[in-house]
């Protein structure tokens, strides 16, 4: 068996802790023994539970915060005693999970990363990335455009960066709706929704953090609800930036059209009982949640920013909007409300150019990249 550890220093839970459960979930069970270490904070122990239901084992490391140099000395003890061959960090931005490239001895294992959210660095922080990116055997990028832009600042990746594109349990999503009834449907649009039977319900899903766009969301949202009076937005997620959004909500007068549903499980029901996807990022690496969006045969809008392109063919499979732009998200909202023909053909080839993204080939080229880094070779560039 292969020692594998998954580590992240994230203080939330969020796209890219979903994308290690999932990968953890499909590497082949025979050959890789994964365990993950995180830190113990209260935003994190529903990820603690999920990961005991799957019995995948874990430590949770006891920290005051992303900068407590307890992240060093305890991942340094586990790392002693498990001897993995291979450590595993996602990254949840550049900076991150820094104590663990010194707390790793290279001789026993080999670091790997994968960049959820690159971007820029200066100064001192750039200067760290550097030594960091030294000690690393190999980085993966979730998208092309992530790959590009770490060539642009690290020029000295050449050679050891792969794009490996995020992936879904297209099975555990056809499985979750199988017996998903037209009864059960209703319960969750008028009791977690709730919503009328005839509202237009549309939906997002993200961390409640200023990089995801919420607030402008909300703005186009208040211009929509002008022109439809039935349209109801909810929104799944948790996240620092809590507090701003239910006040602006408040001011927008906007409290009995606006649901915020704070973190949930039964993701492909929920997705199932909206009518329509917004993921409306100023910066985005990726957007896993605009597969599962396409997996329930939702029409999806998404902003046309970082790797969101490579899943989206504009006017195809789904929408792209530019960011941070308020009025031409409400009229694009609005365009699509009325045009159902429109949401028909997108909501079908999205389901259908989904089925590219399975989390089985995401697993796949992961352990390609494990086998050549541990046989000393260079892993071609995935994609």
């Amino acid at each position: 068996m292969i020692k594998v550890v998954f580590y992240t220093d994230t203080p939330i839970y969020g796209g890219a802790e979903r994308h290690m459960t999932l990968l953890a979930s499909h590497l082949n069970p025979e050959k890789y023994q994964v365990t993950f270490v995180f830190s113990d904070y209260k935003q994190l122990k529903t990820w603690q539970e999920q990961l005991k239901t799957l019995k995948i084992p874990f430590h949770a490391v006891k920290v005051a915060h992303k900068h407590d140099p307890r992240h060093f000395t305890a991942l340094k003890k586990i790392l002693n005693d498990l001897k993995p061959e291979i450590l595993h960090l996602h990254l949840w931005n550049p900076g991150s999970c820094r104590y663990a490239f010194y707390a790793t001895d290279r001789k026993v294992t080999k670091i790997i990363a994968t960049e959820h959210d690159p971007f820029p660095l200066r100064g001192i922080k750039r200067s760290l990335k550097k030594q960091c990116l030294k000690k690393t055997a190999h980085t993966i990028a979730v998208s092309n455009a992530n790959h590009d832009l770490l060539l642009k600042e690290y020029p000295e990746l050449k050679n050891r960066i792969s794009v490996i594109h995020n992936g879904i349990d297209l099975a555990e999503f056809e499985k979750a709706l199988l017996r998903f009834s037209a009864q059960e449907k209703q319960k969750i649009r008028t009791v977690q929704f709730k919503s009328e039977a005839d509202d237009f319900i549309i939906e997002c899903i993200a961390a409640l953090h200023p990089r995801k766009g919420l607030k402008y969301l909300i703005e186009a949202f208040k211009k929509v609800a002008e022109t439809i009076p039935k349209a109801k937005l909810v929104i799944l997620g948790e996240g620092p930036q809590e507090n701003e959004l239910k006040k602006l909500i408040k001011n927008l007068d906007l409290d009995n059209k606006i649901v915020l549903l704070g973190f949930q499980k039964n993701i492909p029901k929920l997705l199932k009982s909206s009518d329509l996807f917004i993921l409306p990022s100023i910066k985005e690496a990726f957007g896993l949640v605009l597969l599962e969006a396409m997996a329930c045969q939702l029409p999806v809008i998404a902003s046309n920013v970082g790797g969101i392109p490579e899943i989206i063919n504009n006017h195809k499979n789904g929408e792209l909007v530019p960011p941070a732009n308020i009025q031409v998200l409400a009229d694009k909202i609005i365009e699509i409300y009325k045009n159902k023909a429109q949401r028909e053909k997108i909501a079908f080839l999205g389901n259908h150019d989904v089925k590219k993204f399975d989390a089985k080939e995401m697993a796949q080229k992961t352990e390609n990249v494990y086998n050549k880094i541990l046989n000393h070779e260079s892993p071609k560039h995935e994609t």
